[in-house]
């Protein structure tokens, strides 16, 4: 039963999701509020399983410290977003919301190709 609540929203998932969601709700900022992250973050994902990791990715450090959810977590700020870093820009720690809005762009073409090359196989093979 944990198992399953460590595969939901994943760090990958997140970084997927919500940049480009926040961009239409809130437009082009270098940061958002917690308040704004949450919000996009639960309807997005439906629930708030990991919200740690989207308030250090897109919040200020300043913002996230002083988050009772985060206070609780057993991690810092850098900690995590070490941790999306190592996940998603090969260890670089100095991403930013234009960085992360840029994979999920590049992460959705990766699905799209996957999917056309997973049709292009169906075709080809079939007898």
């Amino acid at each position: 039963m944990f198992g399953s609540f460590q595969d939901e929203n994943t760090i990958e998932k997140i970084v997927t999701l919500i940049p480009r969601q926040l961009l239409n709700k809130f437009d082009m900022k270098s940061s958002f509020s917690p308040e704004e992250v949450k919000s996009v973050f639960v309807t997005a994902l439906g629930s708030d399983i990991n919200i740690k990791y989207a308030f250090a990715m897109f919040c200020t450090q300043a913002d996230f410290n002083d988050l009772p959810e985060t206070q609780q977590c057993g991690s810092t700020f850098s900690e995590l977003r070490i941790e999306v870093s190592k996940k998603c820009f090969e260890g670089w720690p100095r991403f930013n919301f234009e960085s992360l809005l840029s994979y999920s762009k590049q992460s959705t073409m990766s699905d799209l190709v996957n999917e056309v090359t997973d049709i292009g196989l169906d075709f080809g093979c079939g007898d």
